[in-house]
C-alpha cells in the first residue's frame, strides 16, 4: 500500500494525477483555471526532469554526510551495506531475480572498502521469501558480493521492507556482537536518511556514499530534459519525503 501511494506523491505519478485533475476537473468548471494550472504542471514536469533542478535538489542530500575518511575506518568493527531493490525474473539466472545496477554500485564499494579493512559484512534487505525465485534483497546481494567480488558476507538482515526497518533489525543483529560502530555503505543522496536511522538505533556510523549524481552546469543541456534527470529528482524527493516523515 505505502509503494502504491509513494508512486502517486512521487514524479511522474503526481504529475499525471494533477494533468488529469486540470484537465477534467478544473478545466470543466473554470476553464481560465485549467489551462494556467495546465501549463504550470507541464512546465513543473518539465523543470523536475532537466539536469539543473535534479542537481539543485540532490546537492543538498549529497553533502549533507560527511565522507569518513581511512583513518576513521578504523574505529569501526563492521561494514553494513543497504540493499538497493531487485530486478524481477532475469532471464540469464532462470529466471531469478538479480540486483539493479544501484544495488552493484553499493556492493563495489562496500568490496573495495571490505579489501581495505578486512572487516565481517552485513548486508540488509528484506521482501521476497527464501527458498523462492523471489528471494529477500540481502540473499540477492549475498550471492552477487560473493559470485562477482570473490567476497563472504557475515550477516545478512532479511526482514526489513524501509530504511527504518534496515536499521531496526540491523541494530539487533550488531548489538548481539557486541559491535557498535560500523561503516555505512549506500547511496549518497540516501545517506542522510539512512545515518539517522541507524543512530537513532545507537549505531554509531561512519559514512560510505557511493553513486553521486552528475553535477550540471548552466548550459542548453542542462535545461533540456532527460530521462537520467529525472530519475535523480524522483530519488532526491523521495529522501525529502521520508526525511520529513522520519521527524
Amino acid at each position: 500500500m505505502l509503494t502504491l501511494l509513494k508512486m502517486y506523491l512521487l514524479p511522474p505519478g503526481i504529475i499525471i494525477v494533477a494533468l488529469l485533475f486540470a484537465l477534467v476537473v478544473v478545466w470543466h468548471w473554470r476553464r481560465r483555471w485549467g489551462r494556467r494550472l495546465s501549463i504550470a504542471v507541464v512546465l513543473i514536469f518539465w523543470a523536475l526532469s532537466t539536469s539543473r533542478v535534479a542537481t539543485l535538489l540532490m546537492d543538498p542530500l549529497e553533502t549533507a554526510v560527511p565522507i569518513a575518511t581511512q583513518k576513521q575506518w578504523e574505529q569501526a568493527q563492521a561494514i553494513v551495506i543497504l540493499s538497493g531493490g531487485r530486478l524481477f525474473g532475469q532471464y540469464q539466472l532462470n529466471d531469478f531475480d538479480d540486483v539493479t545496477p544501484m544495488a552493484m554500485q553499493r556492493l563495489a564499494d562496500g568490496a573495495r572498502i571490505k579489501r581495505q579493512t578486512d572487516l565481517p559484512v552485513l548486508i540488509a534487505g528484506g521482501g521476497g521469501r527464501r527458498g523462492t525465485r523471489h528471494p529477500p534483497e540481502a540473499d540477492l546481494m549475498a550471492f552477487r558480493f560473493e559470485s562477482s567480488f570473490g567476497l563472504p558476507t557475515r550477516w545478512r538482515e532479511v526482514q526489513s521492507h524501509n530504511t527504518e526497518q534496515n536499521a531496526l533489525y540491523s541494530a539487533r543483529i550488531l548489538r548481539d556482537e557486541d559491535i557498535d560502530t560500523v561503516i555505512l555503505v549506500t547511496s549518497a543522496w540516501h545517506m542522510p536518511r539512512a545515518r539517522r536511522a541507524f543512530e537513532n538505533e545507537g549505531i554509531n556510523v561512519l559514512a560510505a556514499p557511493t553513486g553521486f549524481t552528475a553535477r550540471a552546469g548552466f548550459g542548453p543541456r542542462s535545461f533540456s530534459p532527460n530521462m537520467t534527470a529525472l530519475g535523480n529528482s524522483y530519488w532526491a524527493l523521495h529522501e525529502y519525503i521520508g526525511l520529513l516523515a522520519g521527524r
